[in-house]
């Protein structure tokens, strides 16, 4: 009978919550800049995707996201040694959790940002080499939004990413984005 009276309580009152605290989904693409740290094996590249922002509570919204990175060929400084190695391609797909607001709140909105993914790497060579691996990685970030319309918005954001991989090593690298996100479910 508790359950019942609870479930029964939380559908009357969960849509009147969800409208007080504003649009409750938004989605949209991105693009920017991919600068490895610390990988000889990679130049800057650029990355791009679609991500969507789901609000949680108030201040804290999940974002999953789609994102595609395409790494530039490395260059050698030695003269003597011929370089054949190309950039990577890295799909990624995972959650962030956002503190803050990004969408749905008036002004610019700064917040924080920590997320999860899976990160495919292939490398496709001219020659018969051909390299891939999916691990798991770790992002942390800052952002801003700021209103273009009441349900168009603009993203800018900076993220250090940390895939772990073989061998006790890493890849790390930092992207800097700028995205547009549609809100739905504003009046």
């Amino acid at each position: 009978m508790k359950r019942a009276l609870l479930v029964i309580l939380t559908l009357l009152f969960v849509p009147s919550l969800v409208n007080a605290i504003g649009p409750s989904f938004a989605l949209g693409p991105f693009a920017g800049l991919e600068l490895p740290l610390a990988q000889s094996d990679q130049a800057k590249g650029s990355t791009f995707g679609v991500r969507g922002i789901v609000k949680a509570l108030p201040v804290i919204s999940l974002e999953p996201h789609l994102t595609f990175t395409n790494y530039g060929d490395p260059s050698f400084e030695k003269a003597s040694i011929t370089n054949d190695l190309e950039g990577s391609k890295v799909t990624s797909y995972g959650i962030n959790a956002i503190i803050g607001a990004p969408v749905g709140a008036p002004g610019f909105r700064p917040f924080f940002l920590g997320g999860i993914g899976l990160y495919k790497a292939t490398r496709d060579q001219t020659t018969a080499f051909s390299d891939e691996s999916t691990d798991l990685g770790y992002s942390l970030g800052l952002g801003a939004g700021i209103p273009a319309t009441p349900v168009l918005g603009v993203d800018i954001r900076g993220q250090f990413t940390i895939v772990p991989v073989e061998s006790k090593s890493s890849k790390k690298s930092v992207s800097i984005s700028a995205g547009v996100t549609y809100s739905f479910g504003v009046k």
